[in-house]
């Protein structure tokens, strides 16, 4: 059985960090990147993508659908928790889909939100 490795001490942290910076300022290694400001970024992208859709709409639609197409696919090797929120996205439109049908099964136009997040949405957050 392998052994657990013992923690580095402040002394060998330290030299690990200054050898990397002597690394990055002789570029041998890539400067750190900033942290993504994730509510920042969350904004821009829906403002961008509304302002899209609301003056081309089949276009963004078609290019939305193609975007998901560049994130995920049939055979995936590695699956990383990017392309699993997407692949929650998508079975959030087939299951939104079936609770619509079932809907119309049984004459109704109009439902409540909550009957909408148990059926649907819960079930996929929830994976």
């Amino acid at each position: 059985m392998a052994k657990k490795q013992k923690r580095l001490t402040q002394r060998e942290k330290a030299e690990r960090a200054a050898i990397k910076k002597q690394l990055q300022a002789d570029g041998v290694l890539p400067p750190d990147k900033p942290r993504l400001n994730r509510g920042k970024f969350a904004r821009e992208t829906w403002a961008a993508f509304e302002t899209f859709y609301t003056s081309e709409r089949i276009r963004a639609e078609f290019s939305l659908i193609k975007a998901i197409g560049f994130m995920v696919g049939p055979d995936m090797k590695k699956v990383t928790p990017e392309e699993v929120g997407v692949l929650k996205l998508l079975k959030l439109a087939v299951e939104y889909n079936a609770f619509l049908r079932k809907l119309e099964s049984e004459g109704r136009t109009k439902y409540n939100y909550g009957e909408l997040i148990e059926e649907v949405i819960l079930p996929i957050t929830n994976l």
